[in-house]
């Protein structure tokens, strides 16, 4: 169990505790090891795509993929969930989300994302000026910072150092609180990896998430219900 600061008490966990990019609502108060937030955010090539398989109660229900491409001095960064868990042949959970993040020297300059869960469609938009980062979804708009991250951003360690993030499904801004631990060997792919643990807690999740050396991700492990919700890397 990862620490909850004394008084404050989790919102009821939704089904979007499936997703490790769930974030939803503000943390009050962060656990010690992280406060400093990033001005720039270095981005992987496409050598750092990420497709990771996810697993419930130790079932398969489906994939998270980020991949990266380059052009004109921009990169993209498209994010792709797809979820289903059914209980014999009916359908308790459908989830479905896409996105794409345009990224100059270090900061967001775009989003556009669309998401279905349940057959609710939402979609979110944002864009730099020169106020900040505005974002547009279906509880209105709103500037944040310059320098803002999204809760798609789990590609890098850099969204750990944030008091708050974008949240690239519904809108608005939410908040972070996370912890950083020593370098450990972790088992990826079949093979030893040396990697770097981060807890993290959200209103909706609490666990653990690594990354190597190149600070690319390369496991989740969460919780949800009393049960494991595992990020388990294919590529």
């Amino acid at each position: 169990m990862l620490p909850i600061c004394p008084g404050h008490k989790l919102s009821p966990v939704s089904r979007r505790a499936f997703l490790v990019t769930g974030f939803a609502g503000a943390v009050s108060c962060a656990l010690p090891g992280i406060a400093v937030a990033a001005t720039t955010v270095a981005l992987p090539a496409a050598a750092g795509n990420r497709r990771f398989v996810v697993l419930y109660k130790g079932n398969r229900i489906g994939v998270h993929t980020i991949s990266y491409s380059s052009a004109t001095g921009e990169t993209r960064v498209n994010t792709e969930i797809d979820l289903l868990v059914k209980v014999a042949i009916f359908t308790v959970f459908a989830f479905r989300h896409r996105s794409e993040e345009i990224w100059r020297a270090g900061r967001l300059t775009s989003l556009n994302s669309d998401t279905v869960e349940d057959g609710d469609s939402l979609q979110v938009e944002g864009r730099a000026t020169p106020q900040g980062f505005r974002v547009v979804s279906s509880g209105g708009p709103f500037i944040a910072s310059a320098a803002t991250l999204t809760s798609n951003s789990l590609w890098t360690p850099a969204v750990l150092e944030q008091a708050t993030v974008v949240d690239a499904q519904h809108g608005g801004i939410i908040g972070v609180s996370a912890r950083k631990f020593a370098e450990e060997s972790i088992v990826v792919g079949g093979r030893q990896v040396l990697a770097t643990r981060y807890t993290l807690i959200t209103p909706y999740l609490a666990g653990s998430i690594w990354y190597d050396r190149d600070d690319l991700w390369v496991r989740g492990d969460f919780e949800r219900d009393g049960s494991k919700i595992l990020y388990q890397l294919e590529m």
